[in-house]
């Protein structure tokens, strides 16, 4: 539904006349006036997460000025996945939080920042007892595994501890 051949029909001068969400953040930028908003909402599972990363892809591929301002848009949403989210019994990877993303955008709409206000939702999920078949928070799993690892000698698999293996600030 995101894919970047969609986003690249979307992004023309002559896109479908079929809905899509990429279609709602064209017409946002098309409207009057210097500020837009658009207004993600819906119940638990609904793909609230999966159209904000849509949305931001859409906007990183079509209006980003550097590779460096597309790359930190679009890695900003794991970290906060994993700060933010749980599994619960309804979705392995629920969020437990809100989030206010402003996105920063020049007079010729090219993206030159964002800001991200979270709003934590859940906080009992840190320190409270928990229903039968959910989770606190994945960073306290994905911290716990590097723990153990490191006390093993061993790396995890995965891009992530990859990623990490090959950084020099560990």
């Amino acid at each position: 539904v995101f894919q970047d051949d969609i986003a690249s029909q979307y992004a023309s001068s002559s896109p479908p006349s079929a809905p899509h969400l990429y279609a709602t953040v064209n017409a946002a930028l098309a409207a009057e006036g210097s500020q837009h908003a658009i207004l993600i909402t819906g119940e638990s599972g609904s793909g609230k997460t999966e159209a904000t990363k849509g949305i931001l892809q859409f906007l990183a591929m079509r209006h980003t000025s550097t590779d460096h301002i597309r790359e930190r848009l679009l890695r900003s949403t794991p970290v906060l996945e994993a700060f933010g989210n749980a599994h619960t019994r309804q979705n392995a990877n629920s969020s437990r939080f809100g989030k206010f993303i402003e996105v920063h955008l020049s007079a010729d709409c090219q993206v030159v920042g964002a800001t991200l206000r979270p709003y934590m939702l859940e906080t009992s999920r840190v320190a409270g007892d928990l229903p039968k078949g959910e989770r606190t928070y994945h960073i306290f799993y994905l911290l716990r595994a590097a723990v153990l690892a490191m006390a093993g000698g061993e790396m995890p698999s995965g891009p992530l501890w990859a990623r990490l293996a090959q950084s020099q600030e560990w």
